[in-house]
């Protein structure tokens, strides 16, 4: 609904050059008995149904390349913390 604007002209409003605006929005609540929406309850599979198609059909076919991109980004950040680790406990000891 769109709401209606009026105009409320006074002598406080010529005098300052400006008008406020009244604000009629003609508003109607709507009762659950005669709104005609209802609430539909819809079945959602579950996170394991989800998980284990996903797994059944499409986690086998990139498994091993997966697995290597996984172990060389854990091995690049292994690296410099080992790094790191040395110096510290070369720090330590001098």
């Amino acid at each position: 609904m769109k709401a209606t604007i009026q105009r409320i002209e006074n002598e406080g409003s010529h005098r300052q050059g400006r008008q406020l605006p009244l604000i009629d929005v003609h508003y109607h609540t709507i009762s659950p008995s005669t709104s005609g929406g209802f609430c539909a309850r819809l079945a959602s599979p579950s996170f394991r149904s989800i998980s284990r198609a996903y797994f059944d059909t499409e986690a086998n076919q990139n498994f091993l390349a997966e697995t290597a991109v996984f172990a060389a980004i854990m091995l690049t950040a292994a690296v410099p913390l080992i790094s790191s680790a040395q110096a510290v406990l070369k720090l330590m000891g001098a």
